[in-house]
Formats: C-alpha cells, sequence, structure tokens
C-alpha cells in the first residue's frame, strides 16, 4: 500500500531584502510576486511589503506551505535610520549586490553588520549577486569567484547569483532561503520543548 503523504502545514515568515540602492531588490520582488520583469521600478521610498507563497517539501513524505512576508528596505543613505527596527523580527535575510556595479560591494560589511546586530543569531542570510544576464561568458569564473571571496569575508552561509530579467537562480534561491528558514524555526522549537520539558521535570522534584 502507497504510504500516504503529511498534509502540508502552514508557516508564516519574515524575509528581508537587503543592499544598496538600484542593486535590483525591487526587480527581484516583483520578479517573487508576478513572475515577470519589470525593467522601470520606482526607488523605494524607506520600505515596501510584499506577501510570497511557497511550498516545499522539507522531509521524505512532508511538505509545507510558506507564506514570505517580504520586506524590500531602501538602500539610499537617508532611509538607514529606520532599518533597525525593520529588521528584528526577520526569520531570514537576502543581502544583494550588482555584479557589474563594484561600488554596490563597498558597503557590504556596513549592512552585515546591520544585519548581525538586530537578529538573533543562526537566522539564515545569504549573499545574492543580481543582473547576472549582463555577464558575459567570458567574465562569468570570475564574477563566481568574487561572490565565493565575498561569502567567505563576510562570514554568510550561502550565496546565488540571479537574474531577475531571464529568471536565472529566482526558484531556487528563494526555495533555499525558506527551506533553512523553516528549519532554523523547527530546531529552534525543538530546542525550547526540551528546556521547557526540562524545566518542568525539576519543578515536579
Amino acid at each position: 500500500m502507497p504510504k500516504m503523504q503529511n498534509v502540508s502545514r502552514k508557516f508564516g515568515y519574515k524575509l528581508c531584502i537587503l543592499g544598496e540602492g538600484s542593486v535590483g531588490k525591487t526587480t527581484l520582488v516583483e520578479r517573487l510576486t508576478t513572475g515577470k520583469f519589470n525593467p522601470i521600478t520606482k526607488m523605494t521610498i524607506g520600505i515596501d511589503f510584499s506577501m510570497v507563497n511557497v511550498d516545499l517539501e522539507v522531509e521524505p513524505e512532508k511538505k509545507v506551505n510558506i507564506d514570505l512576508q517580504v520586506w524590500d528596505l531602501g538602500g539610499q543613505d537617508r532611509f538607514r535610520f529606520i532599518l533597525p527596527s525593520y529588521i528584528q523580527g526577520a526569520d531570514g535575510g537576502l543581502l544583494l549586490y550588482d555584479v557589474n556595479w563594484f561600488p554596490s560591494e563597498k558597503n557590504l560589511p556596513d549592512w552585515i553588520d546591520l544585519w548581525y546586530n538586530n537578529t538573533k543569531p543562526g537566522i539564515p542570510i545569504y549573499l545574492v549577486g543580481t543582473k547576472l544576464d549582463m555577464v558575459t561568458q567570458t567574465n562569468l569564473p570570475l564574477v563566481e569567484q568574487r561572490i565565493f571571496e565575498l561569502q567567505q569575508y563576510l562570514g554568510i552561509q550561502k550565496h546565488f547569483l540571479i537574474s531577475s530579467k531571464d529568471g536565472t537562480m529566482i526558484e531556487n534561491t528563494i526555495h533555499s532561503i525558506a527551506r533553512d528558514m523553516w528549519t532554523f524555526k523547527n530546531q529552534q522549537s525543538k530546542e525550547e520543548k526540551t528546556e521547557y520539558s526540562f524545566l518542568d521535570a525539576l519543578r515536579k522534584t
């Protein structure tokens, strides 16, 4: 008899999109929400918010449905002072930079400091290089080497190269971060239950 697959459970997580202005944060969010590329996007004034739904098989025979609250954080300096309050409570993050625009790398250390100063230890964040469609095959190995170096320097768990224009690696990126958010929250929940059981046992002795 075939095994019955577990009923999909629903979860809600907060995902922050960080990085300098014009690196492609808003076009990524539009690709996630509409499945289309919009070459004309307005500058994000402070903060923008969207919902993205993801179905995942997190374990054999176990599916989950995740509502991602995607927070597009404005990259201009004048918005920087409001960002800590929006990063707090995040379950995951994507730190973006434009692989074709060297200045977008300059402030990556500041962005990762902003992230770590306002999130709990262990919450997943990825380094994401954008606008891959503009990279020539000749330059691709250099771009791949550079993002690996930046990932190591910043101490970030994973990296992806994406294109919001043609959709390259968009689904892989969002599914991977959603899976890591679920794994982290699930492990955290197990640890809290274990701690509660231990304290409860002590109270009964």
